[in-house]
């Protein structure tokens, strides 16, 4: 499908007034998502709890809408607050069965839980080049903990970010969950830098599980995350949720059992609580949104966006910070640096016109997503070079 690109362009009022690039930080959200929310709130004001059944359906069918999304099958997700939220849930499951093997890259949502639990399993992976772990680095760690003949040193948790926050390296799936499989380890995936800006399939690229949320590439609102948890593993390994409430039950509206737990065979254990309706509601806009547009269209749209910003950084001599050789690395995010000013007085800079990025890792960073134009990169190498 040809996407008109301009059209579509004319659902994000921000772009009137900014060059908004800072879309791995925070995205602006799109008139549909807006108007969805706007009907809730609405809907609350006139029709207060008469519409709680209501949007228990919506709440369904946004699982099985980001089910789709994401490769998998709606029993294998449960909706969280954020990324953090969904990572200690995991870290929760996993961080006792064995050594966890982490990253310096990643952000502290992804490396936290799993040092709160238990900072003995953990074991840090050397980045190369301080900006991109090879399957080789991780592959050697694991095999120099294995030949120490030690029931200890068994590795069997991978946490890794999909695509990095402060370099925007894109770590290749197939390749560790090939790995993984073979070694029996759990791979667990940070997606919040690359859901909603490229192609990821929980069942095709062979991840365990998975947590993100929805204010970034997916274009939702604060307060809305997932998890996504391999049905095998709920039902092998008897998976249980430290915290525990009736939304956990199998029969979420037997209020008349406060004394038996009856949990839900699904991932929808792990859910605490009165959902958070109006985010689930703008995530399941967003997805819908996302899903018309077609998420293949939207990576190559990001991917010609990044190329013609790479091009025009190294034709004023700036250092990219991103790995950018292999194509198969890139993602939405583009780090660079100057020799001369410090990162955060570039982007203050910036702002003071419009111009929108973020200082992540040692440079600034840009993340443009489809809705993003030539022109507003080309503004920003313009102050660039005034700069």
């Amino acid at each position: 499908m040809k996407c008109d690109w301009i059209k579509i362009r004319n659902d994000f009022p921000i772009t009137k007034k900014y060059s908004y690039l800072d879309n791995a930080a925070i995205s602006p959200i799109p008139i549909p998502v807006y108007i969805e929310a706007c009907k809730f709130y609405k809907n609350l004001m006139d029709h207060g709890g008469k519409i709680w059944t209501k949007y228990i359906k919506v709440k369904e069918e946004t699982r099985k809408r980001y089910a789709e999304f994401i490769g998998s099958n709606d029993s294998e997700i449960a909706f969280t607050h954020s990324t953090s939220e969904g990572m200690n849930i995991i870290s929760h499951m996993l961080s006792n069965k064995g050594i966890v093997i982490l990253n310096g890259l990643e952000f502290p949502a992804s490396n936290l839980p799993w040092i709160n639990n238990n900072p003995k399993n953990v074991r840090f992976v050397k980045c190369r080049d301080n900006n991109r772990i090879e399957l080789e680095d991780i592959v050697d760690l694991i095999y120099d903990l294995e030949s120490k003949v030690d029931d200890n040193n068994i590795v069997k948790t991978i946490v890794t970010s999909h695509v990095q926050f402060s370099t925007g390296y894109r770590i290749d799936l197939d390749k560790l969950s090939n790995f993984t499989k073979q070694k029996k380890i759990f791979l667990v995936i940070n997606s919040t830098q690359s859901l909603g800006s490229l192609y990821f399939n929980v069942k095709e690229q062979g991840v365990d599980f998975a947590a993100t949320n929805g204010h970034k590439w997916m274009l939702s609102s604060f307060g809305i995350g997932a998890i996504y948890i391999n049905k095998k593993y709920l039902d092998e390994y008897q998976l249980k949720p430290s915290f525990f409430s009736h939304f956990g039950q199998k029969q979420i509206d037997n209020y008349e059992n406060n004394k038996q737990i009856e949990m839900s065979d699904n991932a929808t254990r792990f859910e605490i609580g009165t959902p958070h309706f109006q985010n689930i509601i703008s995530l399941n806009a967003a997805v819908k949104y996302l899903s018309n547009i077609g998420i293949k269209n939207i990576e190559h749209r990001i991917l010609q966006l990044t190329d013609y910003i790479i091009e025009k950084l190294e034709s004023l001599n700036f250092e990219i910070i991103s790995p950018i050789k292999n194509k198969n690395q890139r993602s939405g995010i583009i780090v660079f640096r100057s020799k001369k000013l410090h990162p955060l007085t570039i982007v203050k800079k910036l702002e003071n016109e419009n111009v929108i990025v973020s200082q992540r890792g040692k440079g600034i960073r840009i993340s443009p997503h489809f809705y993003n134009s030539e022109e507003d990169l080309d503004k920003l190498i313009l102050l660039l070079e005034k700069l």
